[in-house]
């Protein structure tokens, strides 16, 4: 089903999914400190649970992602 879904198309042409995810993309603080925590103290940073540094991941790739679609991601209301 997938498969079809991926392939189909809307009336005004197909989705942008790097568009859409760098559209919704929001600072947040809470991730810049962890991810500052990563580069300072890396012997805490690998302490914190797999939850967090999935999301940490997942922000940061959120992050580049709205970079490249020339979103200005150093705001805080961006």
């Amino acid at each position: 089903m997938n498969e079809y879904l991926s392939r189909a198309e809307f009336l005004d042409g197909k989705r942008d999914k790097g568009q859409s995810r760098a559209d919704a993309f929001q600072r947040d603080e809470r991730m810049e400190n962890l991810a500052a925590l990563r580069g300072s103290r890396p012997e805490v940073f690998e302490t914190l649970g797999t939850s967090i540094r999935m999301s940490l991941a997942y922000y940061e790739n959120d992050k580049k992602i709205a970079a490249e679609h020339g979103r200005d991601v150093t705001k805080g209301a961006n």
